[in-house]
């Protein structure tokens, strides 16, 4: 699964994507950065990065930055000082509940996440490194699709996941992002075609982050 790629796609913004950020992940998001092709792309730098698998910690925990691979993808950030930068996550279905309740805010102060659609979740990147390590500028999103080895018929149907839908609703995110010139371009398409989503986005952004910061 480790995996890296770059595509020097002329004068434009720097994008960087990262899967594998813990766990196992890196097996679902692998599914996604395989997918992608030239034609998906804005102009810009692209840089697709996959880790193999590792211990899982949580993103919302500083332990997590303080692993090795917290700190690759910290040097990584600093490095290419990303115009756009994604995490490509996975999930159990089985938590699906427990990730998009109020309940996880009032318990770890972080906001759920947003349903996309179809199972689909999206939110901002860890708070503990979108103040500090991006500019308000940054478009930084985390885009959370459900893990495809826990995906049991059982789940399947007790949820029921549609997995092409699913698959669908995320790529069309990713593209929006891996299409988009700007962070302008990326808003006004957002509030195009997710304007529910950017609803409570900014919702939570005041939360976290206070009036004046953007959801993404």
């Amino acid at each position: 699964m480790s995996y890296f790629k770059y595509i020097d796609n002329g004068s434009g913004p720097t994008k960087l994507f990262i899967g594998g950020v813990h766990g196992n992940e890196g097996y679902t998001s692998m599914k996604f950065l395989e997918r992608i092709n030239e034609d998906d792309l804005s102009s810009g730098q692209f840089y697709f990065y996959n880790f193999d698998k590792t211990p899982y910690i949580s993103t919302i925990k500083k332990e997590y930055y303080e692993t090795e691979l917290g700190q690759k993808i910290l040097g990584l950030i600093e490095y290419f000082e990303p115009d756009f930068y994604t995490e490509l996550h996975c999930f159990n279905l089985k938590n699906y509940g427990k990730l998009t309740s109020m309940e996880r805010y009032e318990r770890t102060g972080i906001p759920p996440l947003i349903e996309l659609g179809n199972h689909v979740l999206v939110s901002s990147v860890s708070p503990l490194i979108r103040m500090t390590y991006f500019s308000t500028e940054t478009v930084c999103k985390t885009l959370e699709f459900p893990c495809l080895e826990k995906l049991t018929p059982e789940i399947v149907e007790e949820y029921g996941f549609n997995k092409d839908l699913a698959i669908k609703t995320y790529e069309d995110l990713l593209k929006l992002i891996l299409k988009s010139p700007s962070r302008e371009h990326f808003e006004r398409q957002m509030l195009i075609d997710y304007a529910d989503q950017v609803d409570l986005a900014v919702k939570y952004a005041k939360k976290v982050f206070g009036e004046d910061f953007p959801p993404y």
